[in-house]
């Protein structure tokens, strides 16, 4: 997310719910989770939260961005000062490589996850997301502008709720040509991916999330993904193509700005799913 001051989301349920505790075996759960089982099955000896700092020791030196420990926000109001833009968190990832994390959260966990999945795009999605703002931050503002553009909503849904939808450019048809039929979004996806000629890949964190615990069917956004070759069968191998293909996507300023225009596909194995 974007904003300074994150609002905590629940832990893994929905409103009212009790938080899900820590499970080292989460991924289990759904075979949605399969683009960062690997990473998170490095932290299946963990009896309990591990802390902030074992995530960087897990994806180990080199890695483009550090997790920090997010300090708690004060209970009072401080005096309204100018809005500081290299505090803001898109600023403290693009800046400084920085990654603010709060301690025993799947949100902040999984959105680590995510990080060591898919790096290129999430770095090039948070560069972007601090182009975006920046340009809209006036001198001396003691605030944010009120209301994001579409172009940040559509990159803050991709951050929360994407969805990859990698598919073989010269199979028979394009899927999720008309995003407004829902139904038949869903059945071209389902069609494809047991045709072997499209894959799904989960990429938003607050999906990871909502697959924590049953709960209503969640609808993500999808962005169709055309690769020229093959779909790749190893699974590291498709999800850096993913990666790759979609940080490409985020270099081109018209993508992601029109998010209402987008599909939406329902977080399910049958329609996912080989």
């Amino acid at each position: 997310m974007s904003a300074a001051g994150r609002a905590a989301p629940r832990q893994g349920g929905a409103p009212g719910s009790s938080p899900v505790p820590w499970d080292p075996l989460f991924y289990e759960k759904s075979r949605l989770y399969w683009p960062i089982r690997p990473r998170a099955e490095v932290f299946t000896g963990c009896a309990g939260w591990p802390p902030v700092e074992d995530y960087n020791r897990a994806l180990g030196d080199g890695f483009p961005v550090r997790f920090a420990e997010q300090a708690p926000r004060p209970r009072r109001r401080r005096r309204r000062a100018p809005v500081d833009p290299a505090a803001l968190y898109d600023a403290r990832i693009h800046v400084e490589g920085c990654v603010p994390t709060r301690p025993s959260n799947w949100h902040d966990f999984l959105n680590m996850l995510v990080w060591a999945a898919f790096p290129r795009a999430k770095a090039e999605l948070h560069a972007r997301q601090h182009r975006a703002i920046a340009a809209r931050l006036e001198p001396g503002a003691a605030a944010l502008p009120p209301a994001r553009t579409r172009e940040l909503d559509g990159l803050a849904l991709l951050d929360e709720g994407g969805l990859l939808l990698l598919y073989d450019a010269h199979a028979r048809r394009a899927p999720l040509a008309d995003a407004s039929d829902l139904r038949r979004c869903a059945d071209e996806a389902r069609d494809a991916v047991q045709r072997g000629e499209a894959a799904a890949l989960v990429f938003g964190h607050a999906l990871y999330e909502s697959l924590l615990r049953r709960g209503p069917l969640v609808h993500a956004m999808a962005q169709p993904i055309p690769c020229e070759a093959p779909l790749p069968a190893a699974p590291d191998a498709l999800v850096a193509l993913a990666d790759a293909r979609l940080c490409e996507a985020l270099r081109s300023p018209d993508t992601f700005a029109h998010p209402e225009r987008s599909a939406r596909l329902p977080l399910d194995e049958r329609v996912l799913c080989r």
